[in-house]
Order: structure tokens, then C-alpha cells, then sequence
């Protein structure tokens, strides 16, 4: 039996993709920080093979114990889902704040990727999705930092398709527009094209794994 590693599915994307993946009979290592709602998400789907790991993904010396739990179960490919947002202009930096962005959206992702891309390697298959967002094509207003860590998971998964060419792992970006999490609740603008997390989910789903 394989394995989808989905980090982030606590809240928000993440949480509702895991609900769409287990409708579809995927069997999931749910990761997040928050194991309580981890546990409550397992209570919550329908495959009872659900495996739960919590992690920060901000914090490199976990890296080696997530290695050895999945060292046991068969990995058939990794979904980094895994954000955060805090709005910011160039004009009131707060770069505590930027760092904690970058550490999430893009560190987390190549921590995550330094464990799993030599796996997929060794066994010649393996599913890398990238959950980004369309704030990383340009520069926006109120995105210091957010933007530039977007960008950089983009570029990343660029990298990915050039050095992974010649395997058969397969490399997707998807960035979703405006949804209505945790997140974009910190916005006080209207988002032209606002979709629910479970309206986002279903489209990753369909583009991941194809329509159900």
C-alpha cells in the first residue's frame, strides 16, 4: 500500500484536499504542527489507514525521525501544502515576520524535499505537488515577503523539472487564486474570484490525481 505525504492538512487547503484524496480511496501521512487537529481530521475521513506525523516544518531537526517514519510505508509521492501570510508593505517591514514566511513557504518545502527526493530517485518514481499561489508570478501590494517566498517555491519546482527530467517523478506547481481560509481572512480588500477551500481542493485534486 502507498502513501501521499500531505503537509499542511491541518487547516485551511490542506485540511479539505485530504477530505477530497480520501473520497478518492488515497491513503494519506497527514502532517501539520497541530496534532490535535490532525487527529480530529482522521476521525473525520473515511480510510481507516490514515497515518498521522506532526511536524514543523520551520524546524531542520526534525528531519531525521520524519525520515525513519516513512522509512516503514511505501511512498508514492509528497504534496506540500504547508502556509502562512501575514499582510505586509514595503513601507512597515516587520522582518521577524518575513523570515517566519520564508520558513514555511519555502525552506519547509526544500527540508521536505531533502527527504524525499532521494527516495523517489532510488525507486525511479515518486509525485512531488507544490502548492503556491498566483501572488508569486508579480510583485502585489501589502505581499513583502509572501510574494517573494511564493516566487521562490515557483522557481523551485522549475528546478525540480530540470534536474528530475530524466526520472519518471512527476513535478506539479499549482497555484491557486483567492480562497477563503485563515489566511486571506486577514485580508481587507475584495478578492476578485474568491473560492472556498473545498471549491480549491476539488480543482487540485482533479489536476493531481484527475477528475473522480
Amino acid at each position: 500500500m502507498s502513501y501521499y505525504w500531505l503537509i499542511g492538512a491541518s487547516e485551511g487547503i490542506g485540511r479539505a484536499l485530504a477530505k477530497r484524496l480520501d473520497a478518492r480511496g488515497y491513503s494519506l501521512v497527514l502532517s501539520a504542527r497541530n496534532k490535535e487537529r490532525l487527529e480530529e481530521l482522521k476521525g473525520e475521513l473515511h480510510n481507516p489507514r490514515h497515518l498521522i506525523l506532526p511536524m514543523d516544518v520551520t524546524n531542520p531537526s526534525e528531519g531525521q525521525g520524519q525520515k525513519a517514519f516513512l522509512n516503514d510505508i511505501e511512498l508514492e509521492g509528497v504534496i506540500y501544502c504547508a502556509g502562512h501570510y501575514a499582510p505586509m508593505s514595503s513601507l512597515n517591514i516587520n522582518f521577524e515576520e518575513c523570515l517566519k514566511t520564508l520558513a514555511v513557504n519555502l525552506t519547509g518545502a526544500m527540508g521536505v524535499l531533502a527527504i524525499t527526493i532521494p527516495r523517489f530517485v532510488k525507486q525511479n518514481k515518486g509525485h512531488i505537488v507544490l502548492i503556491g499561489s498566483v501572488a508569486g508570478y508579480r510583485g502585489l501590494p501589502n505581499a513583502f515577503g509572501y510574494g517573494a517566498s511564493k516566487a521562490g517555491l515557483i522557481h523551485l519546482g522549475e528546478n525540480l523539472k530540470a534536474d528530475l527530467l530524466k526520472t519518471n517523478i512527476k513535478i506539479q506547481v499549482i497555484n491557486p487564486g483567492f480562497v477563503k481560509t485563515r489566511l486571506t481572512d486577514k485580508n481587507h480588500f475584495k478578492m476578485p474570484g474568491l473560492i472556498s477551500a473545498e471549491e480549491a481542493a476539488e480543482h487540485i485534486a482533479e489536476i493531481m490525481v484527475g477528475p473522480k
